[in-house]
């Protein structure tokens, strides 16, 4: 794999994700959505004479793992599946590039849009609220690192969801499927299973982490808060179990699995793709 021809495949898919209208109002509408709850999650606190820092992070914290797989699911989903439909991709492909250096360009590119998109959406909330002096920078930095990871696992996944797909339409509403599942019904799930006691608690834990949006949001409350309510009753008999140390690194481990899963996955998929 040639680094230089992965570079320019990455400046390729970035131009081309910074003129889509999926990117351009994701990034408006994160910048927005970010803006407002941080200063609603500010102005509750003050009303109710709750901590500016904890309301304000837990508003954004919410809004990370509901918006951030919305935006980056279907941009990884329709950038594959769409250039393949119109013969892009068959055309870039008959250029003289492998299928590694093309897939590892195209991922990547589209990982550093996502990491744009979050910048100046977390930039305009750090300008909102940091101002105020709110919330801690480093309090601010594990959100966006919470935030990009999330994202470039949800983008690795759109990829897949593209190239098993097949079609842009079809594509899509896998995203909006898988976003659906990822976000709501697996919570819904492991909360059905607690409710009936079918499970034990280390067997919930493990059920929860497997999902990767509240793998990372555990993760990141594990660094924001020392408060372990924050993480519901499971996450602290799992932190009474394993200890924080060993908790963030399986955490780590389990997001960074998802991640590498879906690339090879989406990569064994593209190299068998007919695309001539």
């Amino acid at each position: 794999m040639r680094p230089r021809i992965v570079k320019l495949l990455i400046l390729r898919e970035l131009r081309a994700s910074l003129r889509g209208r999926w990117f351009v109002v994701g990034t408006a509408s994160f910048v927005l959505l970010a803006v407002a709850v941080a200063r609603l999650g500010m102005g509750d606190a003050s009303r109710w004479g709750v901590s500016t820092l904890d309301r304000s992070t837990v508003a954004l914290l919410n809004l990370v793992f509901l918006y951030v797989p919305l935006l980056t699911l279907p941009l990884g989903a329709a950038s594959f599946s769409g250039e393949s439909e119109d013969g892009t991709l068959g055309y870039l492909i008959a250029q003289p590039v492998t299928r590694g250096e093309v897939f590892a360009g195209k991922l990547l590119g589209l990982i550093t849009a996502m990491t744009l998109s979050i910048a100046i959406g977390f930039g305009a909330a750090a300008i909102a609220v940091g101002s105020a002096g709110n919330i801690a920078s480093s309090t601010f930095a594990v959100l966006v690192a919470g935030a990009w990871l999330l994202g470039a696992t949800m983008t690795a996944i759109g990829v897949l969801l593209a190239m098993a797909s097949r079609t842009r339409a079809r594509a899509l509403a896998a995203a909006m499927g898988a976003w659906l599942v990822f976000v709501f019904l697996c919570d819904f799930g492991v909360l059905a299973l607690a409710a009936s006691q079918a499970v034990g608690p280390n067997a919930l834990f493990a059920l929860s982490v497997a999902n990767p949006i509240q793998a990372i949001k555990t993760l990141v409350a594990l660094f924001v808060s020392t408060r372990l309510e924050v993480l519901g009753p499971v996450g602290v008999h799992a932190v009474h179990e394993l200890g924080r140390g060993v908790l963030a690194a399986a955490l780590i481990t389990a997001t960074a699995g998802w991640a590498v899963i879906a690339s090879a996955a989406g990569f064994a998929l593209f190299r068998r793709e007919n695309l001539t």
